[in-house]
């Protein structure tokens, strides 16, 4: 299938590219290598013709090269591929622009890129291939080295896709809606700035759940509970269950507890007045709005927000032992 050259400005969106990667990029943009054709997708594959985002990590090098050889057979078999930088808040204007179905995105990157791809798109979810690229990789198991075979695999209808939970935060101010964001791992109240104690009431589906003094509160999907949540002692969640954990930051009374909570109940955690310390909103580790006191957030869980293409090749225990060293050893 034919195709044009790669617009000039799009290799050079990656600025973490040396010369060498640039001029290789351009070789692979130009059609100087070709892939083989793939053949018709079946059902649980993508369709032909529509749209695939790529969100990438600009800071990534790798993720400037592996771009533009995904983009070449992407494009060879009949795609049209849209980047996305990993910074941008919302989708380019050419995804709504084309008036095309996106079909699947791919993320390159670490954990946190995929993370901003799924926010991407939270209100129309779409399958995503998260490739690894980063330090930790909890969530993005496809390695570098393995994204061809894998991608391969996807479009002709090998893979199957994992729907998981995405938090629905809305602040309200005043009884009206401030603020509302949608996060794919965490959703966490804690205090901005110099360490001090906040004061927060929490609700938990319409029935009181207790006062809290302390660093924050953590609420996490099962994606997030490997995270900061089970950093500060939360149990981990295994997807695709859909359960939100609730966990406390350095409680100041020890009997507060991480408690497993049904998606379908709604978290409320109020501001209390009298704050010795500024209140803030942190959502996937990326997003941040200031709170004020009597500033109420609630939270609640939205199934089959997230679709994540599976590789086939680990299982989430699997991937627990090794990434957290459960071996047994010394060094575990």
């Amino acid at each position: 299938m034919p195709r044009g050259p790669f617009p000039d400005d799009e290799c050079a969106s990656f600025p973490a590219l040396s010369h060498s990667w640039k001029e290789e990029c351009s070789a692979y943009c130009q059609g100087t290598v070709h892939f083989a054709l793939i053949p018709a997708y079946t059902e649980t594959g993508a369709a032909m013709g529509g749209l695939t985002v790529i969100v990438y990590n600009p800071q990534k090098t790798l993720a400037g090269k592996i771009f533009c050889r995904m983009k070449t057979k992407l494009e060879e078999n009949g795609f049209e591929v849209v980047p996305c930088s990993s910074r941008e808040q919302r989708l380019p204007k050419r995804v709504e622009e084309s008036g095309k179905k996106v079909e699947f995105a791919v993320s390159l990157g670490g954990d946190g890129t995929f993370l901003s791809c799924a926010r991407k798109f939270a209100l129309n979810p779409v399958p995503v291939l998260p490739v690894h690229l980063g330090t930790f990789g909890f969530i993005t198991e496809v390695t570098h080295y393995e994204w061809e075979e894998t991608l391969d695999a996807w479009l002709t209808g090998k893979l199957e896709v994992e729907s998981r939970l995405m938090l629905n935060v809305e602040v309200y101010r005043a009884g009206k809606v401030a603020a509302q964001y949608r996060g794919a791992n965490d959703a966490v109240v804690s205090a901005a700035g110099i360490s001090k104690m906040v004061r927060l009431s929490v609700e938990l589906g319409g029935y009181e759940g207790g006062r809290f003094q302390g660093d924050g509160i953590i609420l996490a999907t099962a994606t997030g509970s490997t995270g900061h949540s089970l950093a500060a002692g939360g149990p981990v969640i295994v997807p695709p269950m859909d359960a939100l954990v609730l966990t406390p930051l350095s409680p100041f009374s020890l009997s507060w507890r991480s408690m497993v909570l049904p998606s379908s109940d709604e978290a409320v955690i109020r501001v209390d007045r009298h704050q010795r310390v500024s209140v803030q909103l942190t959502v996937d580790g990326q997003e941040l709005f200031p709170l004020e006191e009597e500033d109420e957030i609630h939270v609640m869980g939205i199934p089959d927000s997230v679709r994540i293409i599976k590789s086939n090749r680990r299982v989430f225990y699997e991937v627990v032992r090794n990434k957290l060293g459960w071996s047994g050893g010394v060094n575990a």
